[in-house]
């Protein structure tokens, strides 16, 4: 599988995603507004001519430090914000690939992102699990190991 990540960023503080409408998503709210985060930028994930997935970065990101054992991490950070696959390249390897092309695109960042029921996939990925107090009320945390 190869992927190409096309990055978007916005102008200004109010960045409407520039995503194509026809491709079909299962959380369309989160693609259909915009953003009011100034840090955040869009990427586009292509493979051939079909856009199979979107991911929403948030550079450096906020950790939630009420998280249980969560290490401390700097500047380096980055949050995925969103991510999700396209409905039709669903079950095809396509949420890994993009979350390893991000990680070797951004070997110098951490990576970490809040699972919006996705803890399975978050932790196939072998990223460290941290929870809240509160459990699942509150999403758990996933945090890309450090690289050795």
């Amino acid at each position: 599988m190869t992927l190409v990540l096309i990055d978007h960023f916005g102008a200004d503080r109010w960045l409407c995603p520039p995503f194509d409408r026809a491709v079909s998503y299962e959380r369309e709210d989160w693609w259909n507004r915009p953003s009011r985060r100034g840090d955040a930028w869009y990427v586009q994930v292509m493979e051939g001519d079909a856009e199979v997935a979107r991911v929403e970065l948030d550079d450096p990101g906020g950790i939630n430090p009420e998280h249980v054992g969560v290490p401390e991490l700097g500047p380096e950070r980055l949050e995925i914000q969103l991510v999700e696959v396209a409905t039709a390249a669903r079950g095809l390897g396509v949420g890994t690939a993009v979350v390893r092309a991000l990680e070797e695109r951004h070997a110098d960042r951490r990576l970490f992102a809040y699972s919006e029921d996705a803890h399975g996939f978050w932790g196939s990925l072998g990223w460290d699990r941290f929870d809240h107090p509160f459990g699942e009320r509150v999403r758990p945390l996933f945090i890309q190991p450090v690289r050795e």
